[in-house]
Order: C-alpha cells, then structure tokens, then sequence
C-alpha cells in the first residue's frame, strides 16, 4: 500500500479530499511537481522558493516549521516509505477551513504524493514535438501568473484542444498576444547563437527548470536573454525547445510548416544530466 504524506503524518493512499476543500471548490491553492534522483531532490530549493512565495501572495498563514530543511526531511521521508529510489513527488498547499469566496481561516495545508520515476537522467526525445498555437484562453498577465496554480484551466483547454489537433503540445498566448508558455513547461528557443526564453513578465509560470537553464547558461559563458517574443520571432528560431524538471529538454521538430534541429537541444540535456546526482 502506497503511502500519502498530509501536514506532518505518513498515511494510507487514496488520500480523499472533502467536499468542503478549497482547492476542490475554488482552485484555491497551488502545486509544485519535484524530481527525486538517488533518493536526493537536486531542484528542490528553487521549488521550495517558489511554492513559499506563491503561498505568500494568496495570504496563506504558512506554519512556521514549513522551514526548506522540513520539508527535505519530509519529502525524503515519504519518498523512502514508499520504497523509491526515483520519484516525481508532487506538493500540493492549500488554504484550510470553510467559506465562500471569502475564506473563514488562512491556515495552509499540505499534501505529499509521490509516484515512481523510471528514467533517472533526462532523455531527449528522439522524435521532435510537432506543435502549435492555441488560439483560445489566454494566459493574464499578473503577479499570480508566474506560479502553479490549482486552477490550471487555460493549461487543461489548451491539452486538450492539442489532442484534438494530433499535435504534442501547444503554445498559450498571453492577453498580449506574446508566447507565455507550454501546457507543462516554459519556452526557450536557440538564434543567433543565444540561449532564449520569454520575459518574466509574459504571464507564463516561472519555471524551475527555466530558473536553472539560466543560471547554468550564465556560469557556462552562455550568451543568453529573456525576451518579449512575438509569435513570428519564435517561429523563425534555429529550434525549439520545450522544459521542466520531469521531462528536462524536449526538442520541436516541426511548427507549421517551419522544421527545427536538436543541436543545442541535446548539449543542453547532456549537462542538465551532470547537474544530477550519480547514484
């Protein structure tokens, strides 16, 4: 039997959820999704920092002992219970208590899950990701928008409207009419010999991988930059790629009529891996 792990204690999977929950009710929470490698968390700082922030913004009164060091402890604890050595574990807070719109309380909760990882290295795709565009929801543009929200319903549209087209992905638009990002994961594109993304400020999810590209591509004497792109600008890119910490890398090969490489792609996936713990 799988086990769960809820504000403090280890307990028996289906984990249910009552009726009179937030997150149920009102989407009123956030997530974060963390890899487990050799039963160590190589991004879980940049996650910690995020999902504290987001809690932060939507006013949750966030338990003091919710320390970084807590919750490596306790991440670690659940995934060993569950006997993984690999795992994607994901972290889901929401705001306690009853309540209309207006919340009766503000205490956070916290639920732990983790679910098995069978590649422990980051595999690049050997075919390319045929995309498009979703024309329809559009991602607004505001503080909340760089964080993953238990609303994710341009991200579900836009899975679903990509089924229907028999593509892999789509990419959604921000009330501006700019690239924001992917149904999972943040954009990046290769031209001009830089390492691009988009501007924090596009309305897309900060991404933790995104965090770490950058930070890595500046230490690697990578020329890179953050831009507001439009949808012809990324279109005319020499690739691109597609990133998040479950999937690393995943190449386009085709958008449209336009065909892309996996140069860049694949030296990129190559030192993500040495980012990673060995065993």
């Amino acid at each position: 039997m799988s086990q769960v792990w809820f504000n403090g204690q280890l307990q028996e999977a289906p984990f249910l959820v009552d009726t009179s929950n937030r997150a149920f009710r009102y989407g009123d929470g956030l997530f974060e999704t963390v890899r487990v490698v050799y039963n160590r968390a190589p991004f879980l700082h940049q996650h910690y920092i995020r999902f504290i922030e987001g809690m932060d913004m939507l006013r949750f009164d966030i338990p003091e002992h919710w320390s970084f060091t807590f919750l490596q402890k306790e991440l670690d604890k659940l995934v060993r219970a569950n006997d993984l050595q690999h795992a994607r574990v994901r972290m889901t807070a929401w705001r306690e208590g009853a309540g209309t719109h207006i919340p009766e309380q503000h205490t956070a909760s916290l639920l732990m899950e983790a679910f098995p990882l069978e590649e422990p290295y980051f595999q690049l795709n050997k075919e390319g990701l045929l995309i498009g565009v979703y024309p329809e929801l559009r991602k607004e543009i505001h503080p909340l928008s760089s964080h993953k929200s238990a609303n994710a319903r341009p991200y579900v549209q836009a899975a679903i409207f990509a089924a229907e087209q028999s593509w892999d992905d789509a990419l959604i638009l921000n009330t501006d009419g700019r690239p924001a990002d992917a149904v999972q994961s943040s954009i990046f594109c290769w031209k001009n010999e830089t390492l691009c993304t988009t501007a924090d400020g596009d309305g897309g999810v900060d991404g933790v991988m995104r965090r770490v590209l950058l930070k890595a591509a500046k230490q690697w004497g990578m020329p890179f930059s953050t831009e507001h792109m439009s949808i012809e600008e990324l279109q005319a890119a020499d690739e691109i790629f597609l990133t998040n910490t479950m999937q690393g890398i995943r190449w386009v090969g085709q958008w449209g009529d336009r065909v892309y490489d996996n140069r860049m792609a694949g030296i990129l996936t190559g030192k993500l891996n040495e980012m990673l713990p060995l065993s």
